[in-house]
């Protein structure tokens, strides 16, 4: 589950970062266009993000990483189920903490919270 929600951010993050050159303006893909990426392997769009700085290198770990167990208990191959469930779960919260979280942005100052800086 982790893997598949991990899918998910990711598609979102690129669906949600996604313009396309048109007219002489930028839009946005129409809907039953995004909907293609549904089809498209996750790892490349995970290689794309992190090449575009949508995606950081740790998130970027995260990501392959669920894929990679995803696909080894898609099909029968895990081998230590709780390990895997416990570095699924992490890379789950690494991955969430760069993409959707509403405190990616900020930090734990003095008690409180304030932006990082850039």
């Amino acid at each position: 589950m982790c893997g598949i929600v991990g899918e998910r951010l990711v598609k979102d993050t690129f669906r949600t970062s996604l313009l396309i050159s048109k007219a002489g303006g930028a839009v946005s893909p129409t809907d039953i266009a995004l909907d293609q990426l549904e089809r498209v392997d996750v790892s490349g769009i995970v290689r794309f993000l992190g090449k575009a700085d949508l995606l950081g290198d740790e998130a970027k770990k995260a990501a392959e990483s669920l894929g990679q167990l995803r696909n080894q208990y898609a099909h029968a191959r895990g081998k230590d189920p709780h390990a895997d469930a416990v570095s699924a779960i992490a890379n789950l919260h690494t991955l969430v903490e760069d993409t959707v979280s509403v405190f990616k942005d900020f930090q734990i100052t003095d008690g409180g919270f304030a932006r990082k800086s850039s």
